[in-house]
This record gives structure tokens, sequence and C-alpha cells, in this order.
């Protein structure tokens, strides 16, 4: 494949991901849900493309990656910030917490990707809080779960994974999960069950990222133990 092609493919990633994000906030008007959902989700994967594709075909670059950020700010900020607006807004939430609790969202994804950014690059790392296409992937599936039908409380949930992101806690990577044992992966599989089991099909997808999102406390308090340990 020509080097001028392959140096391009992960940016053609990004601008495919930021191209479903601004179509996701259109759809929105219309109270499309479910298809902004999608849309979301589907830039996720192209997120998680662009980043392998530039790594294998050896296409990092300071563009790239400030490209990446910007378009996650859109499809995994903006996006879902008015989705979940909208939701809130169907279920009672007064206009003011609606906008409040949706703003700390994107705010606090905008910090976490410039926190990104101004950090020096080592892929053998933990993420330093919780990513913000994990923290739009839980809160749509949570959202998808509940029918869009969420009550008030979710402003709590919003509020939490706000924080999660800006947080100090060690997230892993795509890296550190896949080495992870078969006798995590075989725990992790007996919860999406149980999950299943016990709230429908739909509250999977939730169940595993509620999963991921209290991975980071754990493991920072796994982390400092066994530094202290050591000492």
């Amino acid at each position: 494949m020509p080097r001028q092609i392959t140096l391009i493919l992960p940016s053609i990633a990004t601008l495919s991901s930021l191209m479903f994000g601004t179509v996701a906030i259109m759809v929105l008007s219309d109270k499309e849900f479910l298809l902004a959902a999608t849309l979301i989700l589907l830039g996720s994967i192209l997120d998680v493309l662009d980043g392998q594709l530039a790594q294998r075909l050896e296409a990092v670059s300071d563009i790239g990656k400030e490209l990446d950020s910007l378009a996650d700010v859109v499809t995994f900020g903006v996006a879902p910030t008015i989705l979940l607006y909208h939701l809130m807004l169907q279920v009672g939430v007064i206009q003011p917490i609606a906008i409040l609790s949706s703003l700390a969202f994107v705010v606090a994804g905008a910090f976490r990707l410039a926190r990104f950014n101004t950090t020096p690059s080592n892929r053998s790392a933990y993420f330093q809080g919780m990513p913000i296409p994990m923290g739009s992937i839980l809160l749509i599936t949570g959202s998808f779960w509940q029918g869009w039908a969420i009550n008030v409380w979710w402003t709590i949930v919003v509020v939490t994974v706000s924080y999660l992101m800006i947080s100090p806690f060690a997230y892993p990577k795509i890296k550190h999960i896949s080495d992870y044992s078969p006798i995590v992966w075989a725990g992790v599989c007996a919860i999406g069950l149980l999950v299943g089991l016990t709230g429908g099909w739909q509250a999977v997808p939730f169940g595993l990222m509620v999963l991921y999102a209290i991975s980071g406390p754990i493991l920072s308090i796994w982390f400092a133990k066994t530094k202290n340990s050591a000492v």
C-alpha cells in the first residue's frame, strides 16, 4: 500500500467519527434518540480504529493526535451532552438542572482530552481518568436500557461520570484488558450473565460499562497498596 495512503487512513477514520457525531447532533432535533446513540457508538468504533491504524501503520503524527481530540470533543462530548439534555427534559428534569448536569459532562470531557494531550505518550501506562468515549458509552447504554425514559436521579449519574473522567484514577487500555487472565474474563462473563438474567439483555452493555467505571478506583487502590507494601 502506498505510503501516502497509509498516512491518511487514521485521519479518515477520525474524520468519519467526527461526521457521525455531527449527524447525531443533527438528528436529535427530531428526537431520533436511538439513531443518535447508534451514530455515537459507531463513532466510538472508529475512534478505536484510528488509534490502532496509526500505531500499526506507523502513521502517528501531532496533527493526527490533535484532530483525534477535536473529533472526540464533538462525537463523545457535545453529541452525548445534547442527547442527555433532551432525555432529561423528557422525564421532567427542570431545564436549569438539565443544562448544568449536561454541561458538566462536556466540560469534564474537554478537560480530560486536554490533559491527555499534554501528558507524555506511554502505551504501556494506564489512562489517567476515565476516557471520554467510555464515559459517553456508559451513559448511552444506560439510557438505552431504560428505554430512553431515564429518571431524574440520572443527573447524579451524569455528574459522577463527569468526575471519573477528570479523576486521577487509573483506567486500563485495550492492551491491558486483552492481557487479563482467563479467570478475570470468566468473572466478567459471569457478571454479564447475571446482569442479563436480572435486568434483561439491554442491561448487559450498561452493566459492563459500570464494571469498567468502577475498575478505575479499584485499580488505583490496588496500585497504592502494592506501592506501600513494596516500601
